[in-house]
């Protein structure tokens, strides 16, 4: 009666530390950073998920090291440190964002070192618009809300107000700032600013007595998201 055979099934290389997080802006540059003890390697590999971008292979001499750029469309953008190995991306673009990896190949390791990262890449903001939605008057009182956007680069975007001219000048977090003013009450100002991982910038200053006193004057237009809104 003939044995079973028993399956050894050989593990694949192993993450060595937590994924890194990093970002970057269109058309610059992001470095990978690689930390490892090794004295002798083989290869150094690095990958844009399942796809091999450079491919290096130290030497012992004083030779340069053997380099292979997989794609030629990327030999331009691709450096690396010498010291480390650390990956240098640069012109950068959307398309770059995703999921990247590198194993280093050593005699002395049964199973390659790896280190994962994960890329986004922003635009740099532009300059925030706002929009006045629809307002009441009554007795005195004007009561509307102010709406902050962006017409690109609107990615992972975080907005804030200040306000300026209040006994002590307050901030609001979210991109709607609803407001409550009187005749009364002394002249306010309203910046909205927004903020991505790589950018900020800031809308020009509104005031609130042209605001409630206004009624969609020039240099106003109408807003294209709603008939009820005026752009500033």
């Amino acid at each position: 009666m003939s044995q079973p055979r028993l399956g050894f099934c050989n593990p694949g290389p192993t993450a060595s530390g937590a994924q890194q997080e990093l970002v970057g802006a269109i058309g610059g540059s992001v470095t990978f950073p690689l930390t490892h003890s090794l004295d002798r390697i083989d290869s150094i590999i690095w990958f844009f998920g399942s796809t091999t971008l450079i491919t290096i292979q130290p030497t012992m001499t004083n030779k340069p090291d053997t380099v292979i750029v997989t794609k030629n469309h990327n030999k331009g953008r691709l450096g690396f440190s010498h010291g480390n190995y650390s990956l240098k991306l640069s012109k950068l673009s959307k398309n770059d964002s995703g999921a990247y990896s590198v194993q280093i190949h050593s005699p002395s390791l049964q199973e390659p070192f790896v280190q994962e990262y994960g890329l986004r890449v922003y635009e740099h903001l532009s300059k925030p618009k706002i929009t006045l939605g629809l307002k009441r008057n009554k007795n005195g009182t004007c009561v509307t809300n102010l709406t902050c956007f962006l017409e690109r680069g609107g990615e992972d975007v975080t907005y804030s107000w200040k306000t300026l001219g209040k006994t002590s000048n307050e901030s609001h977090n979210d991109s709607v700032l609803p407001i409550t003013w009187t005749l009364r009450e002394k002249d306010m100002t309203f910046i909205c600013m927004a903020r991505n991982p790589i950018s900020s910038n800031s809308s020009n200053p509104i005031f609130v007595r042209k605001l409630c006193e206004g009624d969609c004057p020039s240099p106003f237009s109408r807003s294209l998201q709603s008939r009820e809104q005026c752009l500033l």
